[in-house]
This record gives C-alpha cells, sequence and structure tokens, in this order.
C-alpha cells in the first residue's frame, strides 16, 4: 500500500463499521459470516437491516463488536413516530450502536426545525440505552453550504456522530466534504465516513481528513487477507 503506514491500517481496522451486508438480498448466511470477520478482525461494528438484528446480536455476543442498525433507511422519509417506535424495537431487540437518516426532504425544504425536531426525539429514545447515534445527512444531495447547515444542526442536536452518506445514494464520502465537515464542527463530534469507501488507501485519507469512524465492504477484507493481516 503506497503511503499508508501499519499504524494507521491497525487504527483503521478498529474503527471499522462492516457494511457488506447492509443489502436488500443479504441472506442469513452472509450476515454470519460478515459477523465471524467482524470478529476475527476486532472491527468497531456490523450493520444489517433490522430484520437480522437477532442474528447480530447472537453472532457478537461478548466480541466487543457492535450489533449496529439504521434507522428510516435510506430515505429518512418515515414519520418521528415510525422512527421513534423503529429504534425502540431494535433498542430492546439488542441493538448496541445506530445511525438514523435525517428528514432530507424537509432539510431540502429549508424546515430545519422539523428535522431537528425529528431528530431528537429518536435521540430521545435511543439515550437511556447509552449506545452511540449518528445522523446520515445524505451529503450527495446537498450543496456545500447546505453541507455546513447539516453539520451544525447535527451537532446542536446532541448526536454522537455526523454520517456522510447512507451509500444508497448520490454521491460519496471525500476528503473534501470530510474535512469541510470537520471544520464546521471542530472536535465537539464524531465524523463516520459512509459511501465509496474503496480501499484501505481510502479510509485512511479519510481519517487523515477528520473521519472518526469508516464504512466499509468485503474489499477490506480482502485486502487484509493479501496483508496477512493479524489483529
Amino acid at each position: 500500500m503506497h503511503g499508508v503506514t501499519l499504524e494507521e491500517v491497525r487504527r483503521l481496522v478498529a474503527v471499522i463499521d462492516y457494511s457488506e451486508v447492509l443489502t436488500i438480498t443479504a441472506s442469513e448466511e452472509e450476515v454470519r459470516a460478515a459477523c465471524r470477520a467482524a470478529r476475527n478482525y476486532r472491527f468497531r461494528a456490523v450493520v444489517a437491516f433490522p430484520q437480522h438484528l437477532g442474528i447480530l446480536v447472537d453472532e457478537l455476543k461478548d466480541s466487543g463488536v457492535r450489533a449496529q442498525i439504521p434507522i428510516s433507511f435510506p430515505c429518512g422519509g418515515t414519520t418521528t413516530y415510525v422512527k421513534c417506535r423503529e429504534a425502540e424495537e431494535g433498542l430492546r431487540r439488542g441493538a448496541t450502536d445506530m445511525d438514523m437518516v435525517m428528514n432530507i426532504a424537509a432539510f431540502k425544504a429549508g424546515d430545519y426545525a422539523r428535522v431537528a425536531r425529528d431528530i431528537c426525539e429518536v435521540m430521545a429514545v435511543a439515550r437511556p440505552y447509552q449506545i452511540p447515534f449518528k445522523v446520515i445527512i445524505e451529503i450527495g444531495v446537498l450543496s456545500e453550504p447546505e453541507k455546513v447547515t447539516a453539520a451544525k444542526l447535527v451537532l446542536d442536536s446532541g448526536a454522537d456522530f455526523i454520517k456522510t452518506c447512507t451509500g444508497f445514494g448520490p454521491g460519496r464520502a471525500t476528503v473534501h466534504d470530510i474535512g469541510l465537515i470537520r471544520e464546521t464542527v471542530g472536535d465537539r463530534i464524531g465524523i463516520k465516513a459512509s459511501g465509496g469507501v474503496a480501499s484501505i488507501e481510502d479510509g485512511v485519507a479519510l481519517m487523515r481528513a477528520g473521519a472518526t469512524v469508516v464504512a466499509m465492504r468485503r474489499f477490506l477484507i480482502e485486502q487484509l487477507e493479501a496483508m496477512n493481516w493479524q489483529p
């Protein structure tokens, strides 16, 4: 790997949200395989749709790897009530990490108060469980000023992380956007780089720009296997 140190790889691996099975076709066996890989490499989390949460909880028990689910994914267009119930059910079933899509349509319409209320009400459900809470702003549909506004809104909401993309919409995580968000929020909130992170080199570059969590898929495993990486 050109220009990447082993220590940077080690830091990257420790903050990976493994999203290989966050797909509409993922099978139960594929989810179990993703959990085995995450345990083996000691990733931060495995993310899957809530229908597979039971497998995540069982397979990741006592591993230190978080069982992560998305809320109102991927469009953010469900009502606040539905988002709260989806979060509540997931938390009761054992989710230990959560990514919520903000109300993108309301944000694009300039109804920032509605977006903020939506986030805060879902966070109120999650807070008693003391889990990391991320808000996806879907940067691929935002202008540069809107990216700044969205970052400030999520920061002010009290969430733990701003997340760049769902990976289901347009756009991808870029060094430019991570740097823009970090410049906007300082060190007061985490940033999850998600969407199109295609290699260890990409992940490290995003961390250098300010990302604190990175979402990656199977190609990460392939690179680690080629390196004979030992956790």
